[in-house]
């Protein structure tokens, strides 16, 4: 069968859209206290996730009332951390909290906790399942700030419950290719079908 240059650039265009969605539809636990024990509850020698993969990348654990727990991952040149979404959330008190600050630890005292040092923050619960609270994070007052998503770099987290009843949590961290990257993949299949010619 003999395809014109038109159907030949639609089935590049397609197979580069099927790459690019490969690429996002990893899913992947990178911790499970049930499984890999708990998060650490020192802010200078956080659990380190290493560097996510492009898709999904869930950490699953529990917090209570006075113990906060650190974590921190590495978002490699050519992604970019593009949500956090909350993808479950079970406890009788409502008042989660998750901040976020550069770096491979948390330099902020949570005993004596500044604002201006996070680089963003977000008090979530049950209302934010499904929802991607980045951008929230960003935008918290008093804060240091950023406009999602956030490129390459080490992050560092600071999870805790502000209730005294137990907080079971999932949070999905995406990660996506940065524009740049996804141009590269699909100027490499244009590319191909020229050759082909």
């Amino acid at each position: 069968m003999m395809f014109g240059i038109n159907q030949k650039r639609v089935f590049a265009s397609a197979a580069t859209a099927a790459l690019v969605f490969a690429a996002t539809a990893n899913a992947d636990v990178v911790w499970d206290e049930a499984i890999d024990g708990s998060l650490s509850t020192d802010r200078f020698n956080t659990t380190d996730f290493g560097t996510l993969a492009v898709g999904s990348n869930n950490a699953i654990g529990s917090t209570v009332s006075g113990i906060s727990k650190f974590f921190t991952f590495t978002i490699s040149e050519g992604t970019e951390f593009s949500a956090l979404v909350v993808d479950g959330w079970e406890s009788l008190d409502d008042l989660g909290f998750l901040g976020i600050v550069e770096g491979d630890f948390f330099d902020v005292d949570p005993a004596a906790p500044d604002v201006t040092q996070l680089l963003g923050y977000y008090h979530y619960g049950l209302e934010d399942i499904g929802l991607d609270i980045l951008p929230a994070m960003g935008a918290a007052p008093g804060a240091q700030g950023f406009d999602a998503p956030l490129g390459p770099g080490t992050y560092s987290f600071w999870v805790r419950q502000g209730g005294p009843d137990i907080a079971d949590w999932n949070l999905n961290f995406v990660v996506t290719p940065t524009p740049g990257a996804i141009a590269i993949l699909a100027l490499g299949g244009f590319a191909g079908t020229r050759r082909r010619q």
